[in-house]
């Protein structure tokens, strides 16, 4: 008989996950390391099950970015989904979900455990709970759950990418410039199998912005858009330099020019007018 205290954990943790098992069993296996029943550890522990969710997640994350992100690379596809299903940004969910409380672990038969052992346990309960939920109560059911806890993380893994990466940054400029995307072409492999140097341009629409030259595509593609993102810079300081110097418009300069002809006219007959007034009286005039 499984203890009361022990339900009533997993009842909290079900209405954490917003999911309700019709197989307990199969929560309390997803919670379970194997460092608590290393006898029956393939039959009782998370290991198998993680397995399970850690593919399951894998293809989520996948089919999401395909189709959120279709003007990406396979390679930049790879890389995004690369780092949301990492460790480390699987852990912080697990941690921000507050799975550690409800894992059983004999910490004792550790050899180690620190914070990156807590992270680590987190990562492989949350794959075995997407496992768990998939066989329990099936495909949606699961789908559903990953999109709670997982899909924010794809956004924000996305948005700091774009912050850092010249690519993702040089895209954004050229989205508001034109309303288009940038294209990279290569334009020259020059060297050896084994000294290649590859020079990459990135154009907007036919407009070359920047080139980049490096022993691969992928880095020569980052120094272009290095490249076109200073030479942007530098054209928006430009404009901005010549907004606050802008002429004056032909009809100011048409009022100024009469103004100063109106001067010249003026002013001789206004000194003469004065030399007449404040001549000195002359000694026989009295």
């Amino acid at each position: 008989m499984v203890p009361m205290e022990t339900v009533d954990k997993l009842t909290e943790l079900e209405n954490l996950l917003q999911v309700h098992f019709h197989d307990r069993t199969l929560l309390e296996r997803a919670l379970t390391h194997h460092s608590c029943c290393p006898e029956t550890a393939v039959r009782d522990s998370y290991d198998t099950l993680e397995f399970l969710g850690d593919a399951l997640l894998g293809a989520f994350v996948v089919e999401y970015i395909y189709r959120t992100f279709p003007q990406f690379s396979e390679g930049e596809m790879t890389a995004l989904k690369s780092e949301v299903v990492s460790r480390r940004v699987l852990a912080r969910i697990g941690q921000e979900l507050g799975l550690f409380e409800y894992i059983r672990v004999d910490i004792a038969n550790l050899r180690t455990f620190n914070e990156r052992s807590r992270d680590s346990l987190c990562t492989d309960v949350l794959e075995a709970l997407v496992g768990a939920i998939h066989l329990d109560q099936g495909a949606e059911a699961a789908r559903a759950f990953m999109t709670r806890t997982l899909l924010p993380a794809v956004t924000l893994v996305h948005e700091r990418a774009q912050e850092t990466n010249p690519k993702g940054r040089l895209q954004k400029a050229v989205l508001r410039r034109s309303g288009t995307l940038p294209r990279y072409r290569v334009l020259e492999q020059s060297g050896s199998n084994n000294d290649r140097v590859f020079t990459v341009g990135v154009f907007e629409q036919d407009l070359l912005l920047g080139l980049g030259r490096a022993s691969s595509i992928k880095e020569a593609g980052r120094q272009a858009a290095s490249e076109a993102l200073d030479i942007l810079s530098a054209q928006e300081i430009e404009e901005q330099q010549e907004q606050v110097d802008v002429p004056l418009e032909p009809e100011l300069e048409e009022q100024e020019s009469s103004l100063e002809t109106l001067t010249i006219l003026v002013t001789p007959e206004s000194e003469q007018a004065q030399s007449e007034t404040d001549v000195p009286e002359q000694p026989g005039d009295a």
